[in-house]
């Protein structure tokens, strides 16, 4: 492709840490150049964007940018403190200040002092918070919880929010002198499926990574700038890695069907609501890399591009939507992505190799087994084992998704035959009544 590119790299506090995103586009290049010259002034900074837009990005790129760069960086998702605990995590609290404080902690603003502090997911902040928060960007002296001697602190806020806060405002569920004193200066970052460009170039840096001398077919990039991407970057990622597992000749070429994209928007407008709302489509996204991660939470956070404690505030979310649902009645969803922790001998075939492993957990999407050899992610395997409270003999064939260096691998596998799915079912739903369904929605 004969377009100009640029690539925005940051590195904040660790410089092997790099965040890169490709910019092709006239639209997020005016973005950058925004960001070029607001980083330089002690405005606070709102940005707005849909969900997986890249607004963290933009936010540490303020922060590289500015004369705080050598300073601290602290992010906080405010969506993801729970609702209790807000206040003594933002500002701090003394010891005693309440049951289980046994000791002084300083808040986030504290850790952030002299540099940056980035409140993502701020439209989500409790309203008894924000009184307090205002005050503490008017510059005025707080207390930490419990405490008697006021806090002072130099601290540039950057925030992010992929929800509408003027119409919050006018409901009543978000303080109109905060949002005026966070959107001193306001960056809108456009979606992806406005920026063709960018999402073909994101999508081919994807795609090479992989398989460098692979390529998308004609009727692919119709496919890719013709989807509405409602989770932009991230489902973009999701959905190239998908492509790239699943696809039989992926090392050659990518085509409009190896892609499986919802293609109900019509040709050049990608804003015609899916048959989903977005939330139903995150949710799938969720599911579907955890199931492709082996149910390994801190891999499927990496992949999706969100935190630990953000994936985890968001099947903890999934569960409460499903606690109406009797035991004995799980949804289809609940039933393929509940994952049995067990210790249990099972054979692992791998070619013409035999290998005994110890099985370590298991779901109806894969599993984790501990063996001797280190295998190649990608290497397809057989695992053999009885199915607890039955004599059916079990012979899944899958995949190796993921292996450390304990020798813990993750199976991704393949199609599960009828029979042996009904047995996994049955075993799965005794142990999910057993367990209360409670604790853990994944492994």
């Amino acid at each position: 492709m004969h377009v100009e590119e640029k690539i925005l790299s940051t590195a904040v506090n660790n410089p092997c840490e790099l965040t890169s995103q490709i910019i092709r586009s006239d639209a997020l290049k005016r973005v950058m150049r925004l960001v070029e010259q607001v980083a330089c002034h002690p405005a606070a900074v709102l940005i707005v964007g849909e969900t997986g837009t890249g607004k963290e990005m933009i936010a540490r790129s303020i922060h590289s940018h500015s004369l705080r760069c050598n300073k601290a960086w602290v992010d906080v998702n405010c969506a993801a403190i729970p609702e209790h605990l807000v206040e003594s995590e933002l500002f701090g609290y003394e010891k005693g200040a309440f049951s289980g404080a046994d000791a002084q902690k300083i808040g986030y603003f504290e850790m952030a002092d002299g540099g940056t502090l980035f409140l993502d997911e701020i439209g989500d902040l409790d309203p008894r918070v924000q009184v307090k928060l205002l005050r503490v960007l008017d510059g005025v002296p707080y207390y930490r919880l419990g405490g008697s001697k006021k806090v002072s602190v130099n601290v540039r806020v950057v925030a992010a929010t992929n929800q509408n806060l003027e119409e919050l405002v006018r409901a009543g569920r978000f303080r109109n002198d905060l949002y005026h004193r966070l959107a001193e200066f306001k960056l809108e970052i456009p979606p992806l499926r406005d920026r063709p460009e960018d999402l073909l170039a994101i999508a081919e840096q994807i795609l090479h990574q992989h398989y460098p001398s692979s390529r998308f077919s004609n009727d692919a990039v119709t496919a890719l700038v013709t989807h509405s991407w409602p989770g932009n970057v991230r489902e973009l990622r999701n959905s190239i890695f998908r492509a790239v597992m699943l696809a039989r000749n992926a090392h050659v070429e990518v085509t409009s069907a190896d892609l499986k994209l919802n293609q109900d928007t019509a040709p050049g407008h990608g804003k015609t609501p899916l048959n989903r709302d977005l939330d139903q489509v995150e949710r799938q996204i969720v599911f579907d890399m955890l199931d492709r991660c082996g149910g390994n939470q801190g891999k499927a956070a990496e992949a999706l591009g969100i935190s630990r404690r953000t994936l985890l505030r968001k099947l903890k979310t999934y569960r409460e939507n499903e606690n109406e649902t009797a035991v004995g009645t799980l949804c289809a969803e609940q039933q393929r992505y509940y994952r049995k922790q067990t210790s249990a001998p099972v054979e692992l075939k791998h070619g013409d190799i035999s290998l005994d492993a110890n099985l370590l957990n298991i779901s109806l999407g894969g599993a984790a087994v501990s063996i001797h050899k280190m295998l190649g992610q990608g290497a397809p395997v057989t695992l053999r084992f009885t199915i607890p409270e039955t004599d059916v003999q079990a012979e899944l064939h899958g995949r190796i998704a993921w292996a450390n260096k304990e020798g813990h691998h993750g199976i991704q596998f393949g199609e599960i035959p009828s029979d042996i799915r009904t047995h996994l079912q049955r075993w799965f739903q005794s142990e999910m009544k057993k367990d209360g369904w409670r604790d853990e929605l994944v492994g």
